[in-house]
């Protein structure tokens, strides 16, 4: 399946992650080792960005749309895009060495999802060489931090919940497997955990859900979405012009527009669209974003 993807802004992202569409017409998302939060404005194409103090990983909007709730670091903070305010609500792994966050999304009851890993960043972004699994699985909500729900993480990626609310979608880009869990929206745990995918071209980055609930995966090094049905298997794979695609969400009016970020991070010759924040109509309808119940 081919769409017509083009460029959506004029920034270009060392590792663009963590597509959040505000249905207000936003799109925000994060430059890990840019160390950025971005907001397009979908009417104009004009896109802000605000520096971080550290890699920031996942961000999410607060219900009310007060705020956004932001991971960096080993933090998760309220933070106001329009002064780049961070407030502090947990940390993560104190005292375990060299860690950071990754992946990062809120559930359907609005609790905020994230997921750690070994360091693999310096502090002045060149690589580092990871140690191994050694990431868990949180969630912070009102009530505090949960968790941890699951350990021996490489680099954990993709966070999905099916329009029913009842499985939870996570994967290991390193381990190259997507799992699903039984998800308990009122006690807010995952259980049960197998696999869902495995294998395929690239590696699983980041994903979107759709309405019909399939899962939308972004497949690092390449250059490719797979669209996965309910039951694992691969119903069409979308061929990108980006080779290091890194996650995806839908968005628009009708949410039949598909975003996508990608990366040059690691690339020797970066190609015209690396980098880039890339859209398109798709005829497919996309999931709401569930956003921070905080």
């Amino acid at each position: 399946m081919n769409y017509k993807f083009q460029r959506a802004g004029d920034t270009v992202d060392l590792v663009g992650e963590s597509p959040f569409w505000d249905d207000r017409g936003f799109l925000y998302w994060v430059d890990i080792v840019g160390r950025a939060v971005r907001r397009l404005d979908a009417t104009t194409g004009q896109v802000e960005t605000r520096p971080t103090d550290d890699f920031p990983t996942a961000i999410a909007l607060y219900a009310d749309r007060s705020a956004a709730i932001l991971s960096k670091g080993l933090e998760i903070g309220r933070y106001t895009f329009e002064d780049g305010g961070f407030v502090p609500l947990a940390a993560v792994e104190e005292g375990r060495g060299p860690m950071r966050l990754n992946e990062g999304k809120c559930d359907p009851a609005g609790r905020f999802w994230v997921a750690t890993m070994d360091q693999n960043l310096n502090p002045d972004a060149t690589p580092r060489s990871m140690q191994g699994a050694r990431g868990h699985l949180f969630s912070v909500s009102m009530a505090g931090l949960g968790g941890p729900f699951d350990k021996e993480l490489h680099i954990p990626n993709t966070m999905a919940w099916s329009p029913s609310g009842g499985v939870f979608y996570m994967g290991d880009t390193m381990k190259n497997v997507l799992w699903a869990y039984d998800y308990d929206r009122e006690e807010g745990v995952v259980t049960n955990r197998r696999v869902f995918a495995e294998g395929g071209p690239g590696l699983p980055d980041g994903s979107g859900i759709d309405a019909e609930g399939y899962l939308w995966n972004a497949r690092f090094s390449g250059s490719c979405l797979i669209r996965f049905a309910p039951d694992g298997r691969v119903d069409r794979t979308i061929a990108l012009p980006v080779t290091n695609p890194t996650a995806c969400t839908f968005g628009g009016e009708d949410l039949r527009t598909l975003y996508v970020t990608s990366g040059t991070f690691g690339l020797e010759k970066p190609g015209p669209l690396d980098g880039v924040l890339l859209s398109a109509e798709v005829d497919f309808r996309g999931a709401r974003e569930n956003y921070y119940a905080g």
